[in-house]
């Protein structure tokens, strides 16, 4: 299930343009309303679209339907992202490419939950890609994803001891803003209890965490901000260790 709305989208578990100034992209409204064709599933670049150049690398991974199917990774050279949530999730996708990236960081965003990111059973896919995109020199990781960090033997730490370097990542749900705009109402929180769970609205008195896993897979650190939301992980000399690894 993927719960998503105008105001902010959490990006649940999914089956189990040129690097200019995200914020100054400007689309018709024909884009959101229009079906166009669909982006082909092959290493290149994107051919349609907002993300139209960016370089984009094939994995494997289930669907919503539980069937292993092709996925493409959209590259940004510039700042330092790939993005795995799929072109045709048109404003997640779009909240994705104008997402800034975090300096001195790998910046992922995709679908989440504890055990699997962007529905790929094998973690071997997403390390292929990290590899092959070409924008990781053993830096930190920051993994913008539903639950990432969740869980001690899930993405976030695998990830950390399949690459050995450091991985930081949600405990809870991670909300977005689809056109960008102020930070209110994003960042990582809880739903709403009850019923009230079934709207597209965080629960802003139960904000998440974000925690940071080591190359052992141990967790290091846990936050209540991270770096992508203008806050310092950790301190100190391990900070400095951190961004040392670039």
């Amino acid at each position: 299930m993927d719960g998503h709305a105008p105001q902010a989208r959490s990006r649940w578990a999914e089956g189990g343009p040129c690097p200019m100034r995200a914020e100054r992209r400007t689309m018709s409204l024909a884009y959101w309303f229009r079906e166009g064709p669909a982006e082909p599933i092959e290493d290149g670049t994107i051919q349609y679209g907002p993300g139209k150049g960016l370089p984009k690398l094939v994995f494997e991974g289930m669907n919503n339907a539980h069937t292993l199917v092709q996925k493409i990774a959209t590259v940004d050279p510039v700042r330092k992202k790939i993005i795995l949530i799929q072109p045709g999730e048109k404003a997640l996708y779009v909240s994705g490419l104008r997402e800034a990236g975090v300096v001195g960081y790998l910046y992922l965003f995709a679908h989440a939950n504890a055990q699997r990111l962007q529905g790929a059973v094998d973690l071997g896919e997403i390390t292929r890609v990290i590899h092959r995109s070409g924008l990781w020199h053993r830096q930190p990781i920051l993994i913008d994803a539903c639950n990432a960090g969740a869980s001690a033997d899930g993405v976030a730490s695998n990830l950390a001891q399949a690459l050995q370097t450091y991985v930081t990542a949600p405990t809870t749900l991670t909300w977005n803003r689809p056109m960008g705009g102020g930070a209110v109402g994003q960042g990582t929180f809880e739903k709403l209890p009850g019923i009230l769970s079934r709207l597209p609205i965080p629960d802003f008195f139960r904000p998440g965490q974000w925690r940071t896993w080591g190359p052992d897979g141990h967790p290091i650190a846990t936050t209540r901000t991270s770096p992508r939301d203008g806050g310092e992980l950790v301190k100190g000399q391990l900070a400095h260790e951190l961004t040392r690894k670039q």
